[in-house]
């Protein structure tokens, strides 16, 4: 199908195939006509020039949003096994990643690092769809940093009952 894009005078030029066009470097926002469209029309919004030339591109300001996604809402629905789809979950598990960095720095570094690269994983699963996943990454991230959170605690303890033994000692 042959189309008409305006010049720099707004006067039609043409007509072009798509790839007259595509040499050309239209945009999606470039207007075209042809007899079928009838009006002037947004290249983006014209199917064929659309999914050949801009691989399926839509105006964005034809999206909702502007284009723009919300930060707080994924993508794309997410599911997870034996889920109803009015059962679906919208907030992520809890990813225990701060803690479990705290924990590193201050307590129990091994505890610590598997606790991080687990709470890392929690977002990414429930991302792609795995809920299931993320919770039980979510449980695991959290068991790790708890167990580095209780044993940097005990370690702290003995050593200072150590101090004390041993300034108490000395002083017999």
């Amino acid at each position: 199908m042959n189309y008409f894009i305006p010049d720099s005078n707004n006067q039609p030029q043409g007509p072009f195939n798509i790839e007259q066009l595509r040499a050309r470097g239209i945009t999606p926002d470039t207007l075209v006509y042809n007899e079928q469209l009838g009006n002037w029309t947004p290249a983006a919004q014209v199917p064929e020039l659309a999914t050949y030339l801009f691989g399926g591109a839509q105006n964005p300001m034809s999206l909702p949003n502007g284009g723009y996604q919300s930060c707080n809402q994924p993508p794309y629905p997410q599911y997870a096994p034996g889920m109803a789809d009015n059962q679906m979950p919208q907030v992520a598990p809890k990813t225990w990643l701060v803690e479990s960095i705290l924990v590193t720095l201050f307590c129990c570094l091994p505890f610590g690092i598997v606790g991080i690269i687990k709470a890392a994983s929690v977002d990414s699963k429930f991302r792609s769809g795995d809920y299931a996943g993320a919770q039980l990454a979510s449980q695991e991230a959290g068991k790790w940093t708890k167990w580095g959170f209780f044993c940097g605690i005990g370690v702290s303890v003995l050593y200072l009952l150590l101090v004390l033994l041993g300034a108490v000692g000395s002083n017999l």
